[in-house]
């Protein structure tokens, strides 16, 4: 993907992230590595949901910027770390949504378990313990819960999705926060059923993992 075409993808899906309530004005961030060892990456300090592709910034592997005048988000070492330790990654999206950053902050953890399409496209979310925003401890932390799992609570922080495409990295921002809400309703109900454990491993060796 070229340049431009990546900082307006990049744009486009951050506004459609704070269109949908997944985020705030001022809260997460999105990325996308683009050939040749550069990244697209929001911006600090910008109206989420007003961003255009001249508002996105350039920065590369060794965190030195392309791009004159655009601040980067504070966690930009998060995303070039994440990057580094998973080549297959290709998009990041960071987000607060709201039911999904109340199991940040609680024990209870979210089941990926309740529909097969959540299960299927994040199978596993890692919570993390908290570190400071924009802190090297956050991007080394992160960095290495994004080895194991496609998607990541941080403690009271937001969530993290990671993809091999900014679709799938959206979408899953998106299931888990859906997964958040079935798990906080299914609490209240009686007799909820997961998938079984034997149709996960079905859908394992379907999805190729």
């Amino acid at each position: 993907m070229k340049e431009q075409e990546s900082r307006s993808e990049v744009a486009r899906f951050m506004r459609r992230l704070y269109r949908q309530r997944l985020t705030t004005t001022s809260g997460g961030n999105i990325s996308q590595r683009i050939k040749g060892g550069l990244i697209a990456i929001t911006p600090a300090g910008l109206d989420k949901g007003r961003l255009r592709a001249g508002d996105i910034a350039l920065i590369r592997m060794n965190g030195k910027l392309a791009t004159r005048g655009i601040k980067p988000t504070s966690e930009w070492q998060m995303h070039l770390m994440i990057y580094e330790r998973c080549p297959k990654v290709n998009a990041i999206v960071h987000a607060h949504p709201a039911t999904a950053c109340a199991f940040c902050s609680s024990g209870t953890a979210i089941s990926t378990r309740l529909i097969e399409e959540s299960y299927l496209m994040v199978p596993r979310i890692l919570k993390l313990p908290y570190a400071r925003t924009g802190s090297e401890e956050l991007a080394r932390t992160v960095a290495e819960g994004a080895a194991q799992a496609e998607g990541l609570l941080l403690e009271n922080h937001g969530v993290v999705a990671t993809g091999e495409t900014l679709l799938q990295a959206f979408d899953r921002i998106e299931l888990i926060e859906s997964a958040a809400q079935m798990t906080l309703a299914a609490r209240q109900l009686d007799m909820v059923r997961e998938l079984p454990l034997q149709l996960c491993a079905e859908l394992d060796k379907l999805m190729g993992r």
